[in-house]
């Protein structure tokens, strides 16, 4: 019989997304797990395709989340960080006006 995987608990999954928000900055790129659709079933993100972070919660409520926004609406979309499939540094520091 194989040795089947034995998938992460609920609390390393926390504390990975956990980490995972504190590394990401803005300007960096995410990439999320699947199709995200919106509560109506309109597609928001793409799951072939990089996100630039334009936000982060700020973490006081326990709630670590990231903003980026949709090519398909325009929209700003939340993501959790447990969501993110992969994601790349920026090559350059963001600039605010």
């Amino acid at each position: 019989m194989p040795n089947t995987p034995v998938p992460p608990s609920q609390d390393q999954q926390l504390n990975d997304s956990l980490a995972l928000w504190q590394l990401l900055e803005l300007g960096d790129l995410v990439q999320v797990e699947a199709n995200l659709l919106s509560d109506e079933g309109s597609p928001q993100l793409r799951s072939n395709r990089y996100y630039e972070v334009i936000g982060k919660s700020d973490g006081s409520n326990g709630h670590y989340s990231l903003y980026v926004q949709s090519d398909l609406t325009d929209e700003v979309v939340e993501v959790f960080a447990g969501f993110v499939l992969d994601y790349q540094k920026a090559s350059t520091p963001p600039h605010h006006a």
